[in-house]
């Protein structure tokens, strides 16, 4: 009897992420791993309810009703990926300037609003819980690895660093389709278009993105996960 096919969850920010990726990845894995998506409505890194001491129990919160919703199993789960939008977490503090808008503005040489030591704050709680995640190979016994998008998944993916919340979805949808039929291409793009640099080590791709103002680059690390995870299907 075949061997039911176990599941990779990944957690994403925002609904319009799973949108850009979800197909993707359920595509490229189609013949070897169910995959499916779940937004957590935010960044739980920089969430102020969140610390280093709730942030494994909110992780488990997604998984949990995840499987509720789908019927299944803690054995199900071959593995739940986080993807994290870096926001300029690890910048310097000088580089964050003075602005005209509550909203944080972001550019490749830092981050600008009316409140400089709010995003300075909010840095640091977003820093402090991605480190204590680093540590964190299993989430409540669920094997766990965590990637990066910087600034942002929209910058990475489409080169818009600050694009206003009603436009990320036609984002979105544009680079999925770009991507129908091809799906093999994404990470041609990605190790292409996005990389810019990062070494192809998990462990060693934090430690760049931590370093100068690499947060706020366009940069991202998503490609190492089709090297640690290929497909022996051979749809790559």
């Amino acid at each position: 009897m075949r061997e039911t096919r176990k599941t990779v969850l990944f957690i994403v920010e925002g609904a319009s992420d799973k949108s850009a990726l979800e197909k993707i990845f359920k595509r490229i894995y189609r013949k070897d791993r169910t995959i499916e998506f779940r937004f957590t409505d935010g960044d739980i890194s920089s969430n102020p309810d969140i610390t280093v001491k709730n942030v494994e129990d909110r992780i488990h919160q997604t998984i949990k009703e995840f499987l509720v919703d789908r019927k299944l199993k803690k054995s199900d789960i071959y593995l739940v990926v986080q993807l994290f939008d870096m926001d300029g977490a690890y910048i310097p503090d000088s580089a964050i300037t003075l602005g005209d808008t509550y909203k944080f503005v972001y550019s490749t040489s830092g981050i600008s609003c009316n409140d400089p030591h709010r995003a300075i704050e909010r840095n640091k709680r977003k820093r402090d819980v991605m480190d204590h995640l680093l540590n964190c190979h299993n989430i409540k016994d669920y094997p766990y690895e965590m990637y990066f998008m910087s600034c942002n998944l929209d910058h990475a993916l489409y080169d818009q660093i600050n694009l206003d919340k009603d436009d990320k979805q036609d984002y979105a949808d544009a680079f999925y389709e770009k991507f129908i039929d091809r799906e093999n291409m994404f990470i041609h793009f990605l190790e292409t278009d996005v990389v810019h640099g990062v070494p192809d080590s998990l462990p060693a791709s934090w430690q760049y993105i931590k370093k100068d103002l690499h947060s706020v680059e366009r940069h991202t690390n998503l490609h190492i996960y089709f090297k640690i995870h290929p497909n022996p299907g051979g749809f790559l």
